[in-house]
């Protein structure tokens, strides 16, 4: 009987083991998993002009799960990015709300959030052109699995002008008041940087008339996140005491929440180039007015060129923009083609978009 029972065990032992082995098996991941499939909503190759007049209008876009060899819970994103860009900069437009599994997914996308999002791809947001744009599904399980791509859905798409309105943080402060602001440490009306493409990098220009202390918020209020200083020089914590004004000056400001760094660069600004009377040899120097917020200065210019560059160095500088008016960090030169005298005006005040003027007397 002894015998009997030892064998009856090993067959049910050998029987569990092989049962578990199937389990097993039955869990790997495929060794081709199948990358998700856009089938509607998008079409490659076509060429869309949006309208305002169907700003609210549901696009649907549908794609087909993608297959891992068991069932894993996904999350999908549609991503875009202007096409060439390999994706390096690609855009969020979303993800489904549901996250039961199914064989298909589909996102509902309003056409007004498609618009803003492919206007921050503009080179002039306000005279929006053609643009060649890229479309994908990023399929991700947890950072232990390779995430799968769909195959990228080519197309042009136009979209109509509608006034931005880009991500901000606030800078508010007990320098307000003294510095053209009024109202110290009031977030709603503190001057704010913005973020041009609402990744969590913002930039703007700051007026400090006075050392002092500030924060920055995440709202025109008290009632969102408020980053003081961190532990470390140049960073910032949401815990952290009130961050310091190094000294008095006009300050180019950088905050990137996602790595909680805060930098700031004092500038004084003046005009340079072929057109101004020392060439490219020496700047005009402008004058800061705490009232309008615009830096100026009247001069003489020939036909030529002007440039606008902060503390007589080319570290920072700005050049044309994508139109008349507008600025852009690093660009061509800005062109004179009449002689006489010029109020020339530099504008920072409303980031992320800065202008200048040149007005002839």
């Amino acid at each position: 009987m002894k015998k009997i029972a030892i064998f009856l065990i090993t067959i049910l032992g050998v029987a569990f083991i092989t049962s578990c082995k199937k389990d097993e098996i039955k869990t790997l991941l495929s060794t081709s998993p199948t990358a998700p499939t856009i089938t509607a909503g998008l079409t490659s190759g076509s060429t869309v002009v949006l309208d305002k007049a169907n700003k609210d209008a549901v696009i649907n876009v549908i794609w087909n799960a993608a297959t891992y060899g068991f069932k894993a819970s996904v999350t999908y994103t549609l991503q875009m990015d202007k096409k060439g860009n390999n994706f390096a900069s690609a855009l969020s437009l979303g993800s489904p709300a549901s996250t039961v599994l199914n064989s298909t997914y589909t996102l509902a996308m309003v056409t007004n959030d498609l618009n803003n999002k492919l206007l921050t791809l503009q080179a002039d947001p306000e005279a929006p052109q053609p643009t060649a744009v890229e479309f994908r599904i990023k399929a991700w399980i947890n950072d232990s699995v390779k995430v799968a791509y769909s195959p990228v859905i080519s197309a042009t798409y136009t979209p109509y002008f509608i006034p931005i309105i880009y991500a901000k943080v606030f800078v508010p402060g007990g320098y307000q008041g003294a510095s053209g602001y009024t109202s110290d440490w009031s977030p709603d009306k503190a001057p704010f940087l913005a973020s041009i493409k609402g990744d969590g990098k913002y930039e703007g220009y700051v007026n400090f008339a006075t050392t002092g202390e500030y924060k920055i918020t995440s709202q025109a209020d008290w009632n969102g996140t408020n980053w003081g200083g961190g532990a470390a020089a140049g960073t910032l914590s949401a815990t952290g005491g009130n961050l310091v004004i190094p000294a008095v000056g006009y300050y180019k400001v950088n905050v990137n929440t996602n790595e909680s760094t805060i930098s700031l660069t004092k500038t004084t600004w003046g005009v340079i180039g072929s057109a101004t009377a020392n060439g490219w040899n020496g700047d005009q120097n402008m004058t800061y007015n705490p009232t309008t917020k615009v830096w100026t200065v009247t001069t003489d210019l020939t036909v030529g060129e002007i440039k606008f560059r902060a503390n007589g160095a080319w570290d920072l500088n700005y050049g044309i923009g994508a139109s008349a008016g507008k600025l852009d960090l690093g660009t061509a030169n800005i062109p004179v083609t009449v002689a006489g005298n010029y109020t020339i005006t530099l504008d920072f005040s409303v980031p992320p978009i800065y202008r200048y003027k040149l007005v002839k007397n």
